[in-house]
């Protein structure tokens, strides 16, 4: 069975360098950087032998399902060399990679596949999405002024990182940032973000923000809007963000930020005048299915049973029934099934998309991920019901 091990010296720290600078097209000196940032402590190799052979960033952070955090490692950086290709290595790293995590007491891991075929064989599937938008800015048709915008410096970053944390649970799939995402919003790929956040007049703090750097275009002069970052937590706020965004029309063309396929900053619009492109589809994978099953929030309102008959390859404490109670927002995990329980049947991966809110367990059935009889269905589809999942992180 294949072991992990971290970068140890110099040797390893290069031949890292190396893979990812051949696997992602970055140069050296900007490989260099990410790693830095991300942590030589959060680097996993593969060795045949003594001799490096794959390599990973696992990134440990949380990820809102239900508005309760469920620990999770970010997986990034996955990176086989060319000349080791084919052999096996990348698929015996993330065997080694879900193991550890499930060994390590982490419920669930993530990614953004470049090849979606290569993940789905060691349990990962899709369980969310990523657009891009486009919001031409003399089109907000928002002119509200009322609150505050201030600049945000180092001293209000704690503030800005409160206001996600009270905005973040609300969606399904966002994540609970760690150092690792949270450096990112501020600084990534050579484009630095300034904050400007929303203040209430009551004192209350603050109750929006948005981080944003101009992109210039060169033929025109003019620039977009990148926004890296973006929270608000009332209304007002949501209106005064976008009256700060249109005030930025004199030279600027779009705003441009990640989210949803509907962001629910465009609903405060008077009219709906944007673009969105679908930009990626993130993967989720139940490393512990009791925890996992335990660990995420549900609605209050629901109150079912249904027995989850998995199969899992990779981690054997996984196989097998696990029985899933919820009341009161909460749930109940045993092992094995129960009398007048419904049973579904699936395996780890096909359990992700359900548990995520991606899709419905009866549209999971329609797709060949689970099976059931309709009242089995029925009770999935309530339990796990939700707004469809989606962050704003790329990593």
């Amino acid at each position: 069975m294949a072991e992990l091990d971290l970068m140890r010296g110099e040797a390893d720290i290069a031949w890292v360098n190396r893979a990812l600078t051949l696997a992602f097209g970055g140069p050296p000196e900007g490989v260099t950087d990410w790693m830095n940032m991300a942590g030589h402590e959060n680097m996993r190799l593969l060795r045949d032998g003594h001799a490096p052979a794959a390599s990973l960033l696992a990134v440990p952070m949380g990820q809102f399902f239900g508005g309760r955090s469920v620990p999770m490692e970010g997986i990034a950086g996955v990176a086989v060399p060319p000349e080791l290709r084919g052999g096996g290595a990348g698929r015996r790293l993330m065997q080694a990679q879900v193991r550890d995590a499930a060994a390590a007491g982490v419920p669930l891991s993530c990614l953004y596949a470049s090849t979606q075929a290569f993940y789905r064989q060691v349990g990962y599937e899709q369980a969310g999405v990523m657009f891009r938008h486009a919001i031409p800015l003399r089109t907000i048709g928002v002119r509200d002024r009322a609150l505050q915008v201030r600049p945000l410096g180092e001293a209000e970053e704690e503030l800005a990182r409160d206001c996600y944390h009270r905005f973040a649970p609300r969606f399904d799939g966002m994540l609970d940032r760690g150092p690792y995402i949270r450096q990112r919003v501020r600084a990534s790929r050579g484009e630095t973000y300034r904050g400007f956040g929303v203040f209430a007049p009551d004192g209350a703090g603050l109750e929006g923000y948005l981080y944003y750097t101009p992109q210039r275009k060169p033929e025109s002069g003019r620039h977009d809007v990148a926004i890296s970052d973006m929270a608000f937590l009332t209304s007002r706020a949501g209106r005064r963000l976008l009256g700060f965004l249109s005030d930025l029309a004199t030279v600027g063309d779009d705003a441009v930020f990640a989210g949803p396929a509907v962001h629910p900053l465009t609903a405060l619009m008077a009219q709906q005048y944007f673009s969105s492109k679908f930009k990626d589809v993130w993967m989720l994978r139940i490393n512990l299915v009791a925890e996992a099953l335990a660990a995420r929030g549900y609605a209050r309102s629901v109150e079912a049973a249904v027995t989850f008959d998995i199969e899992d390859e990779l981690v054997e404490q996984n196989a097998g029934a696990w029985t899933l109670r919820v009341r009161g927002g909460r749930a109940e995990v045993a092992e094995g099934g129960a009398a007048g329980v419904p049973v579904l049947r699936c395996d780890v991966r096909g359990l992700a998309p359900v548990y995520a809110g991606y899709c419905t367990a009866t549209q999971a059935a329609a797709l060949g991920w689970m099976e059931g009889d309709a009242d089995g269905l029925a009770a999935a589809d309530g339990v796990f019901a939700g707004s469809g999942p989606w962050m704003m992180d790329p990593f």
